[in-house]
């Protein structure tokens, strides 16, 4: 099984530019079969369009992202691909890769299936060993949706790390505070951000620690250049 996702991943690499062709063809089996039905299936043929669209949408996304990350890694080498076997060969590390592939397609987020495609490529070009913050991440990326994951770049983007960030700081650069803080309550929920200490008047609203997590998700946005799409989400 793991030299079928290496030489899957390699194909994938290869045949990038007809990426879009290849996932509207896998999904047309099932399209045909509702095509088919009376039309008291109707209904369900809509839904299932519905539903079918978004799939294909986020597979492309991340087989997109997936294909940048491994030409990043450059896995087509005889000895990058000898190590990526033996990586896969460690059930963890299969089942992590499997499980990211899996997030990406059942995401709230477009942006977040991307994502998702470029990490899970970073982790098998460069072997990366896996660990409890590689797991948050795929969690996180899963929960996110669009407009969260356009506050978490607008709040990246601005505020000063290094110390305890408070979103109150930043009331010029943000119009709608509330929306941010909530943002910031479910970023600390899924552990992609710690909580502030609590001050000896009480818990500070709209308040949090940066952490490596975050960092990483931030950082992979900026190296696949949708950092400029995701702040002007709204706009």
């Amino acid at each position: 099984m793991e030299k079928d996702l290496v030489e899957i991943s390699k194909d994938v690499l290869k045949h990038i530019s007809e990426i879009d062709n290849i996932v509207d063809n896998y999904f047309e089996p099932i399209k045909d079969i509702t095509d088919t039905a009376q039309d008291i299936f109707t209904p369900i043929k809509i839904v299932h369009s519905l539903y079918t669209f978004n799939k294909k949408r986020k597979f492309k996304s991340f087989l997109k992202s997936y294909a940048k990350s491994l030409d990043e890694g450059g896995i087509n080498t005889p000895e990058k691909t000898i190590h990526m076997y033996s990586y896969l060969e460690n059930e963890r590390n299969f089942n992590f890769v499997n499980d990211t592939i899996d997030s990406s397609l059942n995401s709230k987020s477009i942006y977040c299936s991307m994502i998702l495609g470029y990490f899970a490529g970073r982790v098998l070009s460069h072997t990366i060993n896996i660990t409890l913050k590689e797991l948050l991440i795929v969690s996180a990326l899963k929960d996110l949706n669009d407009y969260e994951l356009s506050y978490f770049t607008k709040i990246y983007s601005i505020a000063d790390l290094s110390k305890v960030v408070n979103i109150y700081d930043y009331k010029k650069e943000i119009t709608n505070t509330y929306l941010f803080e909530i943002t910031i309550s479910k970023l600390i929920q899924l552990r992609v951000v710690e909580e502030a200490p609590i001050l000896a008047s009480g818990k500070p609203k709209g308040s949090f620690i940066s952490s490596e997590i975050a960092e990483d998700i931030y950082f992979m946005i900026k190296d696949m250049n949708i950092e400029k799409e995701l702040l002007n989400y709204e706009l």
